[in-house]
């Protein structure tokens, strides 16, 4: 405490005021009552209309699973270090600039490299250029008459530009007002920027507002997260000690993060709920992404993998670095870091959850600054490293996440100033920007040494966090379950599918229906010979694309260890082969997206989700727990494929299902083989380079062979390949077990053709 007094003596004027604690102590009075309501009816239903890209389906539409689950254990593995030992620091970077008086913020436009921006704390926003030589401050933005600065956490605190500025031209505040009453209030509002770069003070539209209670813990950050969404910090509402309960209470917006989209209105509000919030629907304000917080000063997302990072400034006792989750209660006013706040010695800890990362006072600090995951190009030392500091100990830290779960942090010296907020350019580098100091209120990261290469995932199933720990048999709850309509032949072996997405990510779509998954994404496939497990595949992509890992189950079935290479083992009368991680690029091409079998064409049928008990359709139920960014199609809607064994099915559709899922991730335009074959179902027969047409890669001895001869299955190399397991065998790897219903099927459709145009 003593400290954090002394601190406040030099910064009489300095936003926080902290006070051991982001105003610990008794923040006066905002008002003269303490209405908490939202502008607008904060509990109002949003419309969950089909309008909004990848919004919740009607209630009507039956779903096999009732949201989407979170997932903080099953991601792809980061990228690691290599080489020479590392050197991170932080070095003025505008020598020449001048002061820029109580800053808040530090941002550059999307699009534009050439200037940055910086907010001041009285209602203020100043640009300069991008060199090391500015030397000018332009003021392009005077709202004081209508931000109220009262000194300590007051004032304008928030800045972001739109994720489409460059054709809307709209840039977003969040600052403290007085309403007509006189009561102090948070808005989050709205302007329209000129192509000069002026903003219009004239074009503003108050978005959101609430009342605050007392002047200090008023949060203040604004960013758009990777769903497009605007996501807002919110204190508890001041004083010291939470007296409101304001982080617990879900029926205001105080100690929160919010969320709202600005792209859309609904419910007389100036903004509509995005369907997936928390509590959208039932019980709660709508706008809550998450709650339990005291001050979340500042917060950044990963650009990577999108997970929301946040700074909350403590009590008394611990500073907070959280990773926050959809729904997600962090503890705050009955929590301060990882125990039961001293004024609440006997508070419940059930369903809140623990800071990655608690500070205590005893080091100094008094106010977490809260900053970003470096994914910059620049230094390769610094990847992946969360960056944060203190402003009353002014030492840059890092948080690196291990492998194993746990994670390292590490220092990086001192700064010559007190900083207040992190930036990123938009190219990922890291910069921090101080409340004032001409010439040295602005440092970038700088780092020596490392060479990125990609990250591995635990040598233990058990440890990858993508199964139940305790049973890996069993999927972690992060997973996803789903299954196909015409699978990939392995030799007779059961499957078991699943994949996880970080959080606040969405599959994109191809217009072939083919899904995209974002960095980050983790597939998952149990392999089982007579209910015996084999092998589990992990196929993951990260930084630098996707990678395979194969875990071999080990006799006693507790566990499956990672395999280093390919590896063939007899197992229930199998020559089963565990492919390398080369391997499983093979089948795994650019030229099918990556991910077989996870396609519209696929997964459009029902299956029985064994967590709710609930047969649904697959894609009716990935689209109500929101997980695609766009619509799906009428046309993708339409289009399925078929099993082998599906008697209500033609012979051709079967057929045709069949040499899409098993050839067609090799045999379509752009595929990695040297002959021009087109597989797709939703080729025509006559288009494929298949029908009457000479082989061009052998005729494997047949007279007069065609790759496939209408009418005539014996002369058809394409068959031939099926029934064999040698040099000549299609699938190329992965197999010694013909697929004797495949070539069944196949042999009976090309018997059946009169013509190519069938």
């Amino acid at each position: 405490m003593e400290n954090c007094v002394k601190k406040s003596l030099f910064i009489s004027s300095f936003l926080f005021l902290f006070s051991c604690g982001g105003g610990g102590g008794d923040g006066s009075s905002a008002q003269s009552s303490q209405g908490n309501s939202v502008a607008g009816s904060s509990v109002a239903q949003s419309s969950m209309g089909s309008s909004l890209a990848g919004s919740s389906a009607s209630s009507s539409v039956l779903s096999g699973l009732s949201a989407r689950p979170q997932n903080t254990t099953c991601i792809a593995p980061a990228p690691v270090n290599s080489g020479t030992p590392t050197s991170i620091s932080w070095q003025a970077v505008f020598p020449s600039l001048p002061n820029i008086s109580n800053a808040t913020n530090l941002l550059q436009a999307p699009g534009d490299n050439n200037y940055w921006y910086a907010t001041r704390q009285p209602g203020r926003v100043v640009r300069f250029q991008n060199n090391a030589t500015a030397n000018a401050l332009t003021e392009i933005l005077n709202i004081e008459d209508r931000v109220d600065f009262s000194g300590g956490e007051t004032g304008l605190l928030g800045m972001v530009f739109h994720p489409q500025f460059e054709t809307n031209r709209y840039v977003y505040f969040n600052y403290i007002g007085r309403n007509a009453n006189n009561n102090m209030e948070t808005r989050v509002t709205r302007f329209d920027v000129a192509n000069n770069g002026i903003i219009n003070r004239d074009s503003e539209i108050i978005l959101l507002r609430f009342n605050q209670p007392y002047s200090n813990h008023n949060g203040g950050q604004i960013a758009f997260g990777g769903d497009g969404y605007l996501y807002i910090s919110s204190g508890d509402g001041g004083s010291g000690g939470d007296p409101q309960q304001n982080g617990q209470n879900t029926n205001n917006l105080l100690g929160k993060i919010l969320r709202i989209d600005v792209n859309n209105t609904s419910g007389g509000r100036n903004y509509a709920i995005p369907a997936d919030n928390p509590f959208a629907v039932t019980g709660g304000a709508p706008e809550i992404w998450a709650y339990g917080l005291r001050n979340p000063w500042r917060f950044g997302f990963d650009r990577e993998t999108n997970e929301l990072w946040v700074g909350d400034v403590g009590q008394g006792a611990w500073e907070e670095v959280n990773l926050v989750t959809r729904g997600g209660n962090y503890g705050w006013g009955d929590m301060e870091g990882d125990f039961c706040y001293s004024e609440r010695a006997n508070c419940s800890t059930a369903n809140k959850i623990k800071p990655v990362l608690s500070i205590s006072h005893n080091t100094g600090v008094c106010s977490v600054i809260g900053g970003y995951v470096y994914r910059g190009t620049q230094y390769p030392a610094a990847y992946g490293k969360y960056f944060f500091t203190d402003y009353c100990v002014n030492t840059m830290q890092s948080i690196t996440r291990n492998s194993n779960g746990n994670i390292s942090v590490s220092s990086h010296g001192n700064v010559p100033v007190d900083i207040v907020s992190f930036a990123q350019d938009n190219q990922g580098e890291l910069y921090a920007i101080g409340q004032s100091g001409a010439g040295s209120q602005i440092v970038k990261m700088q780092a020596t040494g490392g060479q990125l290469q990609p990250g591995t995932m635990a040598a233990r199933l058990s440890a990858t966090g993508c199964v139940n720990s305790a049973n890996p048999t069993l999927p972690a709850p992060a997973m996803i379950p789903y299954s196909v309509a015409s699978p990939l032949w392995s030799d007779a072996a059961e499957k078991d599918r699943y994949f996880a997405l970080p959080n606040n990510t969405k599959i994109d779509l191809t217009t072939d229906g083919d899904f995209l998954f974002p960095v980050g994404s983790v597939l998952m496939k149990h392999f089982t010979l007579n209910e015996r497990f084999v092998e589990t595949r992990l196929f993951a992509r990260g930084e630098f694309g996707w990678q395979g890992f194969s875990y071999e189950w080990r006799d006693d079935q507790t566990d499956a260890l990672l395999l280093a290479d390919a590896k063939e083992k007899s197992i229930e009368g199998v020559q089963w082969q565990y492919p390398s991680r080369g391997q499983c690029l093979t089948c795994h091409t650019q030229a099918a997206n990556f991910s077989l079998g996870l396609e519209t064409l696929q997964l459009n049928n029902s299956m029985l989700y064994s967590a709710s008990g609930i047969n649904a359709h697959q894609l009716d139920t990935l689209t109500h727990i929101n997980l695609f960014s766009s619509a799906i199609t009428p046309t993708q809607k339409a289009q399925t494929l078929f099993s082998l064994g599906d008697q209500n099915a033609t012979l051709a559709q079967r057929a045709r299902s069949y040499l899409h899922s098993n050839c067609s991730n090799c045999h379509s335009p752009n595929g990695p083989t040297p002959v021009t074959l087109d597989l797709r179902y939703s080729t025509a027969l006559a288009a494929t380079q298949t029908c009457n047409v000479q082989p061009a890669a052998g005729d494997l001895g047949i007279s007069n062979a065609r790759i496939l001869a209408q009418g005539e299955p014996e002369r058809s190399v394409l068959l031939a390949r099926m029934k064999v397991r040698d040099v000549n065998q299609m699938p190329p790897l992965a197999s010694h077990v013909v697929d004797q219903e495949a070539v069944d099927v196949i042999a009976a459709w090309i018997g059946g053709l009169a013509s190519c145009t069938q």
